[in-house]
């Protein structure tokens, strides 16, 4: 399985003036640092967190269909739409799997392609590797406020220097904010 950025985020969770205020920043003599931290920020929580934070075209990319009547966006919800899944048989010829043959869930903690009733994953011969590949829109349409906030501090330890008992508490703070929405792959 893997996870490939079609189209990145146009704009990040944090915009820069918020991002300078927190930082106690004024002037625009660092905003090219400020706007690389905001996004060193995000996608760090992100990666912690296992989920996207800002709008996104991804790709995840599988060998082949689960055996399962569902397909889990274990490290890259919420997903807000499936754009399409493909899929490509032993000489390489694309299909797409119709929208009609499943349901969205987008209100679970990971989002998920599940069959609807009577409907069934392809069962021809896919390829040896990347035989399907679902392409979908991820990112909270509005982010909670603690994720920014863990954002926040993540951009400060990037930004400053602190004692080591500081930067502890700091971490600690950003990682319990971080561990109550985090999902954790089996």
């Amino acid at each position: 399985m893997a996870i490939k950025i079609i189209s990145p985020p146009i704009t990040e969770p944090i915009t820069l003036d918020e991002a300078k205020q927190h930082l106690r920043i004024d002037g625009n003599d660092d905003d090219i640092l400020i706007m690389s931290l905001i996004k060193q920020a995000r996608e760090w929580c992100e990666a912690y967190q296992n989920r996207k934070y800002a709008t996104q075209t991804l790709e995840l990319v599988l060998d082949c269909f689960p055996k399962i009547g569902y397909i889990e966006f274990t490290s890259c919800s919420p997903v807000q739409s499936v754009e399409s899944i493909k899929y490509y048989d032993v000489e390489g010829q694309e299909y797409i799997f119709d929208s009609s043959n499943y349901l969205i869930d987008t209100d679970s903690f990971i989002s998920r392609i599940v069959l609807k009733h009577n409907c069934y994953f392809p069962s021809i011969p896919l390829q040896k590797v990347n035989g399907v590949r679902i392409r979908f829109i991820a990112g909270y349409e509005n982010i909670p406020e603690m994720i920014k906030y863990a954002m926040i501090i993540q951009m400060k330890l990037l930004y400053d220097d602190y004692r080591p008992d500081e930067k502890t508490k700091l971490e600690e703070t950003r990682n319990v904010l971080l561990s109550m929405n985090r999902v954790i792959p089996i």
